[in-house]
């Protein structure tokens, strides 16, 4: 293990069960991306981060933010690139490549409102312009797979890029110009993996493809499984606004629904995974299991509140995981046993304080659980909510090291705990 106390400053408030450390404080402003994808390279020695502008403030088209190099031996940081191509919740979705020589993230030309992905060497500066954009790279690092980012804020703020509206493509019933985006790094090329009215023509009953056509329909968050051999994809729809709508996820609320599909990166073995009536019940961060096999969630399964659940690749066994409440994004370590998550700051689990939330460590051998450190995750800004702070717990080292987003002296920062002890 790496000696962190080095080069970065403890985080010690409220007396964490493993040790942690603030590792982004000579940059304000810092997140990683998300509670899917590793912000470590390849090698261990690297984090990348995305800097936000220091205002927290609606962005505007245009308006940019720092892809940001932290070195873990020396304690040393650089700005690597500037970038357009970000909003709020997940930055430029940064992404590492198959080694510390492929940084992956995404940009955009403000002349043509066009984004793209970028594959940058960090430490020699070399670069390639993509054809197609990222949202999740493959294990392997040879392919990365996106929805349209141009749509993202149709639905729901913060995971795409912002361009002027007028440059915002509308969607009445299913479309087979747009959908499920995959594109090689070797070559630069993408193609559509699957329309979203492939999607929909395939896997849904006629009672939901009658729903789409009375609706706006959008492909949203694209994940790779952790062995490489399938995509978790999303689709929202929504009632047909003519394209009138932003954000119909704070206007519609439960009328905002999604249906989540699982494919092979060849286009084949297609299935509708968690249909919309599920989430209708209340849920909320669908990601894979470990070992490939199928989906874990947040979901009101009874009706009786939120907790933790699993289902199959068929959608079978959907069923709780243990006695946990659901809340934040949670995931799992794939010994089988451990399993953390964060909660938002207007959950019931979080603080009364209004400020702290905290992150939760499952034992799923003894069905216990406790908080292992308590954050703050207030920001200047979060009135609204597209800007709040998520921790956004992920796995990284071999599943040895948790990094997560929180604050540190008044501003936006990435931290790291030490989870060896676990094990």
């Amino acid at each position: 293990m790496r000696d962190f106390d080095k080069n970065f400053p403890r985080y010690t408030a409220y007396s964490p069960k493993f040790p942690v450390w603030c590792l982004t404080g000579n940059f304000k402003n810092t997140i990683h991306r998300f509670f899917d994808t590793s912000p470590l390279s390849p090698s261990g020695r690297y984090l990348a981060v995305f800097q936000l502008p220091e205002k927290d403030d609606h962005p505007r088209p245009g308006d940019r933010g720092n892809i940001v190099l932290v070195d873990l031996s020396t304690g040393e940081g650089k700005i690597v690139w500037e970038t357009a191509g970000w909003e709020y919740q997940l930055g430029a979705n940064i992404n590492w490549g198959s080694s510390d020589h492929e940084l992956i993230f995404n940009d955009l030309d403000t002349q043509t409102w066009t984004p793209y992905a970028v594959v940058l060497d960090p430490l020699t500066g070399a670069w390639r312009k993509l054809e197609g954009t990222v949202y999740h790279a493959s294990p392997d690092g040879k392919y990365i797979v996106s929805a349209n980012l141009l749509t993202m804020r149709r639905t729901q703020g913060g995971y795409g890029v912002i361009v002027p509206d007028d440059r915002v493509p509308c969607y009445r019933g299913t479309t087979d110009e747009d959908g499920v985006w995959l594109t090689e790094l070797a070559t630069g090329k993408r193609r559509l993996l699957i329309s979203i009215k492939e999607a929909a023509e395939r896997a849904v009953s006629a009672k939901r493809l009658g729903e789409y056509a009375k609706s706006e329909v959008y492909a949203f968050h694209t994940k790779w499984s952790p062995d490489g051999s399938k995509i978790m994809f999303s689709l929202r729809f929504f009632p047909d606004e003519q394209g009138k709508r932003f954000y119909a996820m704070y206007h519609y609320g439960a009328g905002l629904r999604y249906d989540v599909f699982a494919i092979r990166p060849d286009g084949s073995d297609l299935s509708l995974v968690i249909p919309a009536e599920e989430w209708d019940k209340g849920g909320h961060h669908t990601t894979w299991k470990t070992d490939s096999s199928g989906f874990t969630m947040n979901l009101d399964l009874h009706r009786q509140g939120m907790r933790l659940c699993q289902c199959n690749l068929d959608g079978t066994g959907l069923e709780t995981i243990g006695p946990f409440t659901g809340s934040g994004h949670p995931s799992f370590h794939p010994d089988g046993r451990w399993g953390v998550t964060d909660c938002y700051r207007f959950e019931a689990l979080a603080y009364p304080d209004g400020n702290t939330v905290p992150l939760r460590l499952f034992d799923l051998h003894n069905m216990t659980e406790e908080v292992f450190v308590r954050l703050p995750v207030k920001t200047p800004g979060d009135d609204y909510i597209d800007f709040r702070l998520d921790p956004h717990p992920v796995w990284a080292d071999n599943f040895k090291l948790l990094f997560f987003n929180g604050m540190w002296n008044g501003y936006r920062a990435v931290f790291c705990a030490d989870m060896s002890s676990l094990y």
